[in-house]
This record gives C-alpha cells, structure tokens and sequence, in this order.
C-alpha cells in the first residue's frame, strides 16, 4: 500500500475507533450500576442487562481488534516503522516505543481478555462473571490506549 492508501485506510479506522469508544463510554455508564457483577446478581437479570452486557462485550473485542489490527499498523507505518515480519507482540512493543501506548505489557494483558471473551462462552454464572468482571475492570484501559494512539496517529498529520 502506498502511504497515502495507509493514510486514508487509517483515518477512517481513527472514525470507526472514536465512534466506538463513545458509545463504549456510554454503554459503561449505563452498565455501571450493575458491574463488577457477583454470580448470584448475575442470575437475576432479565433480557435488558443481559442485551448490554452482551454489546459490552463485543464491542471490547472490536475495539481490541480495531486498535491492534488497523489503528497500530497505520501507527507504525506513518512513523516509518517496518511492520513486516514483527510479530504481534513485537508491533505492541514498537508502539510503545513511539508513545502510541503507555505499556505493551498492559496490552498484551488486554489482548488475553480479548481472547478469553473470543474464545470461552461460558453457561456456567460464576465463569460469566469472571468473563464480565474481567472486561469491565479492563475498559478504561483499552479506551484510553485506543484514544492516546490515535492522538500520536494526528501528530503523524491524519486529520
């Protein structure tokens, strides 16, 4: 891709990311009264909080994906930055390098419960939970990392 495709493909993910964050917030808001959640709570909803604690979920995951997968790349091809043959853990740790995020590690840690929500789909309330409590204590993280990148990616000149 040429530098002005990396460009144009990177600022419509900067758009889909803060639209996304946004509404991430304030689904949060609305979920803060029922999370971190206890299993036997959990047992007593209804469709409602469940709706949204389900959206919750996976708008994580698309965040986590959108950030890692399209707002870091275009991050780190804009700085000048060989992305070619690094693995994903090796781009995490160039981003942070270049103040896209304050940790890697952190990162890293936020991508385990991206694969946890992914990958487990669990019936049993205590694993619900588990799988709940562990996004929503992870949120604001993946917010704010997701928002500082695409605060280096407009010093890299995207609008």
């Amino acid at each position: 891709m040429t530098r002005d495709e990396v460009m144009e493909a990177t600022t419509e993910a900067v758009r889909a990311a803060e639209a996304l964050t946004d509404h991430l917030e304030r689904l949060m808001a609305r979920m803060a009264d029922r999370l971190p959640v206890d299993p036997s709570a959990l047992r007593t909803w209804d469709d409602d909080p469940r709706e949204r604690l389900h959206a919750l979920l996976r708008m994580y995951e698309q965040t986590y994906d959108l950030t890692a997968r399209k707002l870091f790349r275009g991050l780190l091809f804009l700085s000048g930055e060989t992305i070619a043959g690094l693995s994903a853990q090796n781009q995490f740790r160039r981003v942070e390098a270049i103040g896209g995020i304050a940790s890697a590690d952190r990162w890293i840690e936020l991508s385990v419960t991206r694969n946890i929500l992914v990958h487990d789909y669990p019936v049993d309330p205590v694993a619900q939970a588990q799988r709940a409590n562990r996004a929503w204590t992870d949120l604001p993280d993946l917010i704010a990392a997701t928002r500082r990148t695409i605060f280096h990616l407009r010093q890299e000149g995207l609008k």
